[in-house]
């Protein structure tokens, strides 16, 4: 079993997560910290397990919506591979866990590995539009109170997630000259057997693009993203209720557009990259001391992670997945080939 493809997603993280925690946490007096976890209303937390678990059964209806142009799937078949995708996702950054999500759906279902791994990429990107618009509702409020660098970066993370929408309504319309222009750059410079196995692909991925045909559908879709991103912010303010601090309402959506920016740096699980993001900005824009907002950046951090890892880790062992088909699909990722090891995903 060759695990060099995992430990080359996994080391470059953990170096980068353990960087930043270093940076984040080096002047933090241990002593008021562990004051502040004291003080700390560890019951209150456990509010914080309702609207996540109702933010991943959005997802999973959402799933199926964009799922129906290609098959009928319940929502048991959906759950298990949705969680172990994400499940994957947080211990290895990358496209592993959505690879690993198509494949497992694939074999419950008989859709195509293709198309299903199409409908998660679009997924993520009615995600990263709904963090967009999230974006633009922080940066209306603090307008004023942000330096000209992070405006810039705000706005040019929404105008990214805007201008890769375009590209797929594109691929969804116009399949073979998308997946042509797409692989275009590969045969500029003399590449034409990878531009055109990458034009196979991309035509192939379209497949799972096919909710973008009917408007209504496409706004269900941005519904149910509404209400994953809803509820995940309602899932911050037991947090602010547990430390005694002041809140306003934006704060919840505040914290989760700078999660999301941490999360563009691939860690495990956003480790390091989450906590420096809000430790860097959060101060400066709602007022809170720094040993206030690493104790804040700590706990969002674990009660929005740790319940994925450890529910996670029990549906993969349901679902079969060993380290062995974890690492194959690592070593495969940049072709999309998902290795089949049967009907269980056993050895």
């Amino acid at each position: 079993m060759k695990k060099g493809a995992v430990w080359k997603h996994l080391v470059p993280g953990l170096l980068i997560a353990g960087a930043a925690l270093y940076l984040t946490y080096r002047k933090t007096d241990p002593e008021a910290l562990l004051g502040a976890l004291r003080e700390m209303q560890w019951p209150v937390l456990a509010l914080v397990l309702p609207p996540l678990v109702l933010s991943y059964m959005f997802r999973i209806l959402r799933w199926r919506k964009l799922l129906s142009p290609i098959g009928r799937v319940s929502s048991s078949d959906a759950a298990g591979p949705l969680i172990t995708g994400f499940f994957v996702n947080t211990l290895l950054p990358g496209r592993v866990g959505e690879i690993l999500r198509a494949l497992l759906l694939s074999r419950r279902t008989g859709l195509s590995r293709a198309g299903s791994f199409g409908t998660v990429v679009l997924a993520r990107i009615f995600d990263g539009l709904t963090l967009a618009a999230m974006t633009l509702v922080v940066l209306a409020v603090l307008w004023g109170r942000l330096d000209g660098t992070t405006r810039l970066g705000l706005a040019a993370a929404g105008l990214m997630y805007i201008a890769v929408l375009a590209m797929l309504v594109s691929l969804r319309r116009f399949r073979e000259r998308s997946a042509r222009a797409l692989s275009a750059p590969l045969r500029w410079v003399g590449l034409g057997s990878l531009a055109l196995k990458a034009e196979k692909i991309f035509i192939s991925f379209s497949e799972g693009l096919e909710i973008l045909r009917d408007w209504r559908d496409t706004l269900k879709v941005s519904i149910y993203s509404i209400l994953v991103w809803g509820t995940l912010t309602l899932s911050v303010i037991p947090v602010f209720r547990a430390m005694h601090m002041h809140m306003l309402w934006y704060y919840p959506v505040l914290i989760l557009v700078l999660a999301g920016l941490g999360m563009l740096i691939p860690t495990p699980a956003g480790a390091g990259t989450v906590h420096g993001a809000l430790v860097l900005v959060l101060p400066g824009l709602i007022g809170i001391s720094q040993e206030s907002t690493r104790v804040l950046a700590l706990i969002f951090h674990t009660t929005q992670f740790m319940p994925v890892i450890i529910v996670g880790l029990l549906v993969a062992v349901r679902e079969g997945v060993t380290a062995s088909q974890v690492s194959r699909i690592a070593e495969n990722e940049d072709e999309m080939v998902i290795p089949d090891d049967g009907p269980h995903g056993r050895d």
